[in-house]
């Protein structure tokens, strides 16, 4: 009698199990295992936000220096720089349809045009926030989405209609939705954002706080990635390749900048 209640018990607990493991949502990243980093060169130390470029190349911008640098990692080395204005506090960029779209943590952002060289500035501070820290482009509202760091309330992501020239809120952040991250806690204060080309997912890092959220559009968590210190220093910029490949880049803090690649994993 003990045999088949051992035994009942053992192909209950095997068949829970198999459904939860079956269940669970895979992550399309092993964000412990990139498939490469490569450390930066000194004028890339504090590299404060990428954007993808072409093929094997990123444009990349320093905090503080007004010169964007287009970064190839598979020759490893900057190929090109190209200078757009003067030094100020600069947080990210977005490359789109040849033009350079650099934020400020105060809300500015320029937009360069890399042939003509001509800049046009859009003025997306807002009364709520005290400091914007991530850029990225979503295709399907074709606005940008401004992330920000510090602000009243709870953290908020904004968008910029390209269309209308119109700054409006898009969603907030919920505090319950953040899971905590060892001696992080629940802390998080965004530092990048990118929208997913394929799942249109839109994921918000935070170097403050050592997360990776990945949100859909109405700004609910769907999954939640934990960076480790070791590897993330400091991260800052995020963007995507075309078939979804993720790229992080980290400041060097007290050592060098680097970009950690992941290929895209599909969840199908």
């Amino acid at each position: 009698m003990l045999i088949l209640l051992a035994l009942a018990f053992l192909i209950s607990f095997l068949v829970i199990f198999y459904f939860l493991k079956k269940n669970k949502t895979p992550k399309p990243y092993e964000i412990d295992k990139p498939d490469f980093q490569q450390n930066l060169s000194k004028n890339l130390k504090e590299i404060s936000g990428i954007s993808y470029f072409t093929e094997n190349q990123i444009v990349c911008i320093n905090d503080e220096v007004g010169h964007l640098f287009v970064y190839d990692y598979k020759k490893e080395e900057i190929i090109d720089t190209l200078e757009f204005e003067a030094d100020g506090d600069y947080e990210d960029v977005v490359f789109l349809e040849g033009i350079s779209y650099v934020l400020r943590s105060d809300g500015q952002i320029s937009a360069f045009e890399t042939n003509s060289k001509n800049t046009i500035k859009y003025d997306c501070s807002n009364d709520e926030v005290e400091e914007f820290e991530g850029l990225g482009y979503d295709p399907k509202s074709n606005s940008l989405l401004l992330a920000a760091k510090e602000m009243k309330g709870e953290k908020a992501i904004f968008q910029f209609d390209l269309n209308n020239k119109i700054l409006t809120k898009k969603f907030s952040i919920s505090k319950d939705d953040i899971k905590k991250n060892g001696k992080h806690g629940k802390e998080f204060k965004p530092s990048g954002i990118a929208v997913h080309p394929i799942s249109g997912e839109i994921y918000v890092l935070a170097s403050a706080g050592k997360k990776l959220l990945v949100l859909d559009e109405n700004g609910k968590v769907k999954q939640q990635y934990n960076l480790d210190d070791d590897q993330f220093p400091q991260p800052e910029g995020i963007c995507f390749t075309p078939n979804g490949d993720l790229i992080i880049s980290s400041e060097g803090k007290n050592g060098k900048a680097s970009i950690s690649y992941f290929g895209y994993k599909t969840t199908k």
